[in-house]
C-alpha cells in the first residue's frame, strides 16, 4: 500500500469529501468549487476523475454503486475505505506539522530585484500591491458572504489563512515601496552606490 505522502493535493481533497459520505466525481467537483478549494488545489474534472481512479487503485476508496439519471452518462459512486481514512489522517497530520520551504517565485524575484532600476521596481511592485489588495478584498467579501450564508468556520479556514497572508504581504510591500520611492534603501542604480 502506498504511503499517505503519495496522496496528491487533489486526491487528498477528494478523499476528504468522501469522509462526508459516498459521492460520485461530478458531485465532488461541484463541492470543491462551491467550497472554493479551487483556490488552493488545481481542480479540473479530468484530473479529478484520474485522482479518484488512483484512490480506488491504491485502496483508499471503493465503488459502492452506479446509477444513471435520464439521458446522462452513468455515474459511479465511491466511498472512503478505512485505509483511505487512515491515509487521509496521516497526510493531513504531516502537512499540519511540517513546514518545508516551498521556494516561492516572488522570493526569488525580490531577491534579484536590484538588477532592475529603482523606478521600474517601484512601478512593478505597485502593480503587484494593487493586485494583492484586490485579492484581499475579494477574499474578505467571500468570507463575509459565506458567513452570512451560514457556512461553518471549519470550511473557511483556508480563506482566513489566505486573508492573513494577504494582509501581511500587502503591509510589507507597501512599506517597501515607500522605502524605495523615498530612497531609504540604497539601490544599484544610485550614483553613489558602492558595490
Amino acid at each position: 500500500m502506498p504511503a499517505a505522502a503519495a496522496l496528491t493535493p487533489l486526491g487528498l481533497s477528494a478523499l476528504a469529501l468522501l469522509t462526508e459520505g459516498p459521492m460520485h466525481p461530478y458531485e465532488m467537483y461541484q463541492l470543491l468549487i462551491r467550497r472554493l478549494k479551487n483556490e488552493i488545489v488545481k481542480v479540473r474534472p479530468g484530473s479529478l476523475y484520474h485522482a479518484i481512479d488512483r484512490l480506488e487503485r491504491d485502496g483508499y476508496a471503493r465503488v459502492v454503486g452506479t446509477d444513471r439519471d435520464g439521458q446522462r452518462p452513468e455515474r459511479t459512486t465511491y466511498e472512503i475505505t478505512e485505509t483511505g481514512r487512515l491515509a487521509l489522517q496521516t497526510r493531513v497530520s504531516q502537512l499540519l506539522a511540517d513546514s518545508p520551504y516551498e521556494y516561492p517565485e516572488f522570493a526569488l524575484a525580490i531577491s534579484e530585484a536590484h538588477n532592475l532600476p529603482r523606478q521600474a521596481v517601484v512601478q512593478l511592485l505597485r502593480v503587484r500591491l494593487a493586485d494583492l489588495r484586490r485579492q484581499a478584498e475579494e477574499v474578505g467579501d467571500m468570507i463575509t458572504q459565506k458567513q452570512s450564508d451560514g457556512a461553518q468556520r471549519l470550511f473557511m479556514l483556508h480563506a482566513e489563512h489566505r486573508a492573513a497572508l494577504l494582509t501581511a504581504e500587502t503591509g510589507w510591500l507597501a512599506a517597501l515601496i515607500d522605502d524605495l520611492a523615498e530612497h531609504r534603501i540604497a539601490w544599484i542604480d544610485d550614483p553613489d552606490f558602492m558595490h
